[in-house]
């Protein structure tokens, strides 16, 4: 087999046109781990990054233009279903422009939205929190469905030169010499690639923080959480979130994309088997009782899945490794901080690498995770504490404390302070 021959099987083997040949080192190696017998292409690289949702592809693109080599691993094929986040906070959205993301995200369809109704168990309205006017952020929320803006971050990636990988059936990583070493098959391909710089993005039960004992404190929510999809019979051209605290259980109804809306509650366990099973004319009735004033056209059944907190440790072992993430931050999806996090985290962290130059040492790096984990600490766990506390506040079925809840909003609505400091949370200007 010739060398252009080798190239060609690899840009085959990698899915991507976008393999540059100076990023490919050839050597015939019978993988003893894999036990193909075959060529393999060893993809010399600067960083490795271990999942390609959003926090993964987020790294990538924030690198995009940093002239280091990036690659992607994922046993997924696809972008994470739509049942996870999809409202982009107006302070974040100067990320994605600088990224260059924000305008493909328009044309793939985004919308913007204002700012956050509430209404009590009446259906009655408490109060609007708006939009603030915040120097340098955007004047709306920025909403696209999940699965889309995982295209739209892993397309700028790509574009820029790094390596997607995906629909990997078996993965093993292990320590070398200056860096790691990482090998893979599918079911049609196997390889093999070298890194400096290692990153976990990959997911809530991370194999990388499980394979290297990385320390977790975790909350797992009394309560299941709910999705359902629907379109209501009035949907208004300035769209809002609207939360409902209902007589039983706080709702959320968090507008999509083309008019549609995602109705997001917890649940207990008795429940899930009505949710998933009962004909669409018994969904429409349950929702009304709690949502009086939130009529829909349709209603399906999305997904129920567990909501967890929890914050991994920093990595102390051999070599440079480093959680992003729901590896490192899973949070409640109350008041859609997860997404947004994983923004902030990836340009923080894409903020230091752009410093080093293509084919750093791996010390260089090291002593930059150092300075990275101090920055999270130190500007990230307060999100995480208004997050959890969001999220116990969200985890009821009784509606026990929603009168104390209504009570304040009210107060707010009355207090020019309270209702700017809200709203400068809710936009991720603060907190």
């Amino acid at each position: 087999m010739t060398e252009l021959e080798r190239y060609a099987a690899a840009r085959l083997r990698f899915g991507q046109q976008h393999l540059s040949k100076t990023m490919v080192v050839w050597f015939i190696h019978s993988n003893r781990d894999m036990g193909t017998g075959r060529w393999v292409a060893l993809l010399q690289v600067d960083i490795a990054i271990i999942g390609s949702g959003i926090a993964g592809a987020s790294l990538a693109a924030a690198l995009a233009d940093t002239g280091l080599s990036v690659a992607l691993f994922d046993r997924r094929n696809e972008p994470l279903d739509t049942a996870r986040g999809d409202h982009i906070q107006p302070a974040v959205q100067p990320l994605l422009a600088r990224w260059g993301v924000l305008d493909a995200m328009l044309a793939a369809g985004a919308e913007y939205r204002a700012g956050t109704r509430w209404f009590d168990a009446q259906g009655s309205h408490v109060l609007t929190v708006p939009v603030p006017e915040i120097e340098g952020a955007a004047s709306a929320f920025l909403f696209l469905n999940h699965e889309k803006i995982g295209q739209v971050l892993l397309d700028r990636a790509c574009q820029s030169g790094a390596v997607n990988v995906a629909g990997i059936s078996q993965w093993e990583v292990e320590r070398i010499d200056q860096g790691w070493r990482i090998d893979w098959c599918s079911d049609s391909a196997s390889s093999a690639v070298k890194c400096t710089l290692l990153v976990g993005a990959d997911g809530t039960a991370s194999s990388l923080r499980q394979r290297f004992d990385i320390p977790v404190e975790r909350h797992r929510y009394q309560y299941p959480i709910a999705v359902l999809y629907g379109r209501q019979l009035a949907v208004p051209d300035a769209r809002t979130l609207d939360v409902y605290l209902g007589h039983e259980r706080m709702i959320s109804m968090i507008p999509r994309t083309g008019g549609e809306t995602k109705v997001g509650f917890p649940v207990s366990s008795d429940e899930i088997a009505f949710w998933r099973n009962e004909p669409e004319e018994r969904l429409h009735e349950r929702l009304f009782r709690w949502c009086p004033t939130a009529e829909f056209d349709s209603l399906a059944f999305g997904a129920i899945y567990p909501p967890v907190s929890q914050k991994s440790g920093a990595y102390r072992g051999e070599g440079a490794l480093t959680l992003i993430g729901d590896a490192r931050h899973a949070m409640h999806p109350a008041r859609s901080m997860g997404m947004n996090t994983c923004f902030r985290v990836a340009d923080q962290l894409a903020g230091l690498l752009g410093t080093l130059p293509p084919g750093f040492h791996e010390d260089a790096v090291r002593s930059l995770l150092k300075q990275f984990d101090a920055e999270f600490e130190a500007e990230l766990t307060p999100r995480l504490a208004e997050n959890h506390a969001a999220g116990l506040q969200m985890d009821t079925i009784t509606g026990a404390g929603f009168p104390d809840l209504v009570e304040q909003l009210q107060r707010a609505s009355e207090n020019a302070g309270m209702l700017e400091a809200m709203a400068l949370k809710a936009a991720g200007a603060k907190g």
